[in-house]
């Protein structure tokens, strides 16, 4: 009886027949071919980088530390350092930004104008004037909340302060006594339930101001800073 012949297989890694790609000694070598297009963008590619970072580190070098404002100051508020922080930015003597060295002759000194946050400072932005200059005192206005403008007072604002009736008494007949002022700084609510807004005055009404403060009978009112009625805020 005839016997068809098996072929014997194992599992062994070993025993498999070789990938044709790894030939005995002696078999020719696969060649690849060179594909000079993807060469050429790879070394457009190493020079675009390169001419990036020496852009990056040049401009780097041609900006200067300024200072710029991380909180918003009012005009008339004292600038503190807490309000202030390190920019870098290109010089440009339109701007005339204030340097990062010159801090410590800037702090204590007062905003000229508004600062929003993300201001840089510049030489205009700040003086040194005092307040109050000569002619002029400042008074503390203390009153509550219902006795101000809904509208957020700040420094440098226009007000006046009306001397009011007493509660229950009939309208006055003629308008009511008022000094005008300008705000110098607001305090936060305190545990009294009052406000006390600091205002400048020319000295000579000082003390009609005091008197009527001190009545507690008082209201402020925010008036325009400009004469014709316009608002720049």
């Amino acid at each position: 009886m005839a016997q068809t012949a098996r072929l014997e297989t194992t599992d062994h890694p070993f025993d498999q027949p070789l990938d044709p790609a790894f030939g005995p000694p002696g078999a020719p070598l696969r060649r690849y071919r060179r594909r000079p297009g993807l060469i050429g963008l790879g070394v457009g590619l190493l020079a675009t980088c390169g001419a990036g970072a020496a852009y990056l580190a040049q401009s780097s070098s041609d900006t200067v530390a300024v200072l710029a404002v991380t909180d918003t100051v009012h005009r008339g508020e004292v600038i503190d350092a807490a309000r202030l922080t390190t920019a870098h930015a290109a010089p440009d003597p339109a701007l005339d930004p204030v340097a990062a060295s010159e801090l410590s002759a800037v702090v204590g000194q007062r905003a000229a104008t508004d600062l929003p946050a993300g201001t840089l400072l510049t030489g205009g932005a700040v003086t040194a004037a005092n307040l109050p200059v000569s002619g002029q005192s400042v008074v503390g206005v203390a009153v509550t909340e219902a006795q101000l403008p809904r509208t957020e007072l700040v420094a440098g604002d226009h007000v006046r302060v009306f001397g009011t009736p007493s509660l229950g008494d009939a309208p006055p007949s003629r308008p009511p006594e008022s000094v005008a002022a300008a705000v110098v700084a607001v305090s936060e609510v305190l545990d009294s339930g009052q406000v006390v807004v600091d205002v400048v005055v020319s000295d000579d009404v000082a003390g009609t101001l005091v008197a009527m403060v001190a009545t507690g009978r008082v209201a402020v009112v925010l008036d325009s800073p400009e004469p014709d009625g316009g608002d720049d805020r």
